[in-house]
């Protein structure tokens, strides 16, 4: 069942490695079945520019579906409110020197979703910026599925000068009225993810078969910090393409999936359809048990993860994790 003439996207995680049990959970799922991703609502007032759309939560690590409709939301304080008017005292220009030039924290202006969302943003940038001098530093930055209008950019929202900016942005009134009274700090995509998908990217698999869902691809390995400060995530990153690359010179379709609010990559080989797990049976498909034959250990950062045999006794014989299914994320 290695795909037929029409198909589709994914999902990230995480020496020879033992892991506590809330650990493993943490790192990757340990079900008989497919990994499924999920999808959170990120609130904002809808603009006159079109309807409004579910974004996804930018600390999660999955994308929304294709049944979000295309449009822009505006971080404003009432609905169907857009930039407009010249007007009252234009605040000073983004306190800059306090942001981080490689943060991924910014104060969130308006969102945009459907086809072209990238160049939705532009456009209203140029239309904000010619109303609003004071959000002449604007940017656009990827979000989810979409892409936002952002100023700033700050390791974290907790810092005194996101905080501050924040503030600013929030205070900026015309007409009687504050347009972005409902700004908020999220965490938006690096410099790296904001362009199309790379070759071997997992999520190019989408555009191949857009009409295929659910798409799956088995998850031979991870590279992941784990939380500790001292690894390089860019390292991770490298290592995990380096790998995907490896396996396709041996003749395997591979893929790699970058998650950076994770700091995880993941390696996955192959694609396949709904056909590939039975739920009712929890029987796999045989193509699929070939694969993990193929590759019957699922690596963390270059060694098998093991875990326990029987769950109830962590600190008793371990095991390879067995690779898994891993939905296929759309781009």
């Amino acid at each position: 069942m290695q795909i037929m003439p029409q198909i589709t996207q994914i999902l990230p995680i995480g020496r020879k490695l033992l892991l506590s049990v809330a650990a493993t959970v943490a790192l990757m799922a340990c079900g008989d079945g497919p990994t499924q991703t999920q999808k959170k609502s990120v609130s904002a007032t809808r603009s006159s520019e079109g309807a409004g759309v579910d974004l996804v939560d930018p600390s999660d690590d999955v994308m929304g579906d294709a049944s979000a409709r295309s449009g822009v939301q505006s971080m404003g304080s009432s609905a169907g409110q857009s930039p407009r008017g010249a007007g009252s005292t234009a605040a000073s220009r983004s306190p800059a020197a306090g942001g981080s030039r490689d943060g991924r924290w910014s104060v969130i202006l308006a969102t945009f979703s459907g086809a072209d969302h990238t160049g939705k943003a532009t456009a209203f940038r140029q239309q904000l910026v010619s109303q609003y001098p004071e959000l002449r530093d604007a940017a656009v930055r990827r979000l989810g599925q979409g892409s936002a209008l952002v100023v700033g950019r700050f390791e974290s929202a907790s810092d005194a000068s996101a905080q501050a900016e924040l503030k600013r942005v929030k205070a900026i009134e015309r007409n009687g009225q504050k347009p972005f009274a409902g700004a908020m700090l999220l965490r938006t995509a690096s410099d790296a993810l904001s362009g199309p998908p790379q070759p071997h990217d997992l999520r190019t698999l989408r555009a191949k078969f857009p009409n295929v869902r659910p798409l799956f691809s088995l998850q031979v390995a991870a590279w992941a910090t784990l939380g500790d400060k001292k690894s390089s995530y860019d390292d991770m990153r490298a290592a995990a393409e380096k790998y995907c690359a490896e396996l396709r010179a041996k003749g395997h379709e591979s893929w790699f999936l970058h998650d950076e609010d994770t700091e995880t990559s993941i390696v996955t080989v192959g694609h396949f359809d709904r056909r590939a797990y039975d739920p009712k049976s929890t029987l796999f498909a045989p193509e699929v048990e070939d694969m993990m034959r193929a590759f019957p250990a699922n690596l963390v950062n270059g060694e098998p993860l093991l875990i326990p045999i029987d769950p109830r006794n962590p600190s008793g014989k371990t095991k390879p994790q067995p690779c898994r299914l891993v939905e296929v994320p759309g781009v």
